[in-house]
């Protein structure tokens, strides 16, 4: 009976199905996957899945508790074991721009965030609008992402969004389809965080 059975052999059973099911094996980019998978109980996201060549030199950032950018609360709280986090979403200033300007929250947000933190690693899992303004300010020279995690979900926008970060010349690590979301993208952070207390 699976009532019987701890939390971490679940855990264990499941990440040996999925890798099993997909042929991964125990690297970092297989990690991901398998966690990206476990999260969502989807095989196809997994098989969606794109990193950049050089995607593993971002562990380094990480390793050294670079601030994490979050583009709403829920990918911020799903992200465990790292202290340095940070998400602009509920600022009031935001919201009265926002109301202002009638450019979305999740822009402004994301855009302020890039201004502040130029370097930082950033975790987008929510809002297509929020990676586009990563990706325009990465364009306009103000923004140098030590890593990018763009997987937001939706039918506007969102695909077209992360084919955009293809042609970001840092570290990225997205998928090409609509699906994505808040568990997507803490449970990629959370695999890089496993990894370097692992390996």
């Amino acid at each position: 009976m699976s009532s019987t059975l701890s939390p971490a052999e679940i855990y264990r059973r499941s990440f040996t199905f999925i890798k099993e099911k997909m042929g991964l094996d125990n690297s970092l980019k297989s990690s991901i996957i398998t966690r990206v998978v476990h999260a969502t109980a989807d095989f196809e996201i997994g098989k969606s899945m794109v990193f950049s060549s050089s995607f593993e030199d971002s562990l380094s950032a990480i390793e050294n508790g670079t601030m994490v950018i979050a583009d709403i609360n829920m990918v911020m709280s799903g992200i465990s074991r790292y202290n340095n986090k940070k998400c602009y979403i509920g600022d009031k200033d935001i919201a009265m721009e926002a109301k202002r300007t009638g450019i979305s929250r999740s822009y402004l947000s994301m855009s302020r965030a890039c201004r502040d933190n130029p370097e930082a690693v950033y975790v987008i899992g929510d809002a297509p609008t929020a990676l586009e303004a990563l990706i325009d300010s990465i364009d306009a020279g103000i923004c140098f992402p030590r890593l990018v995690i763009g997987v937001p979900v939706g039918f506007v926008s969102a695909l077209e969004m992360k084919s955009r970060l293809l042609a970001f010349q840092g570290n990225f690590i997205t998928n090409l389809s609509n699906k994505g979301g808040s568990a997507v993208a803490a449970s990629i952070f959370n695999a890089m965080v496993v990894y370097l207390h692992v390996y």
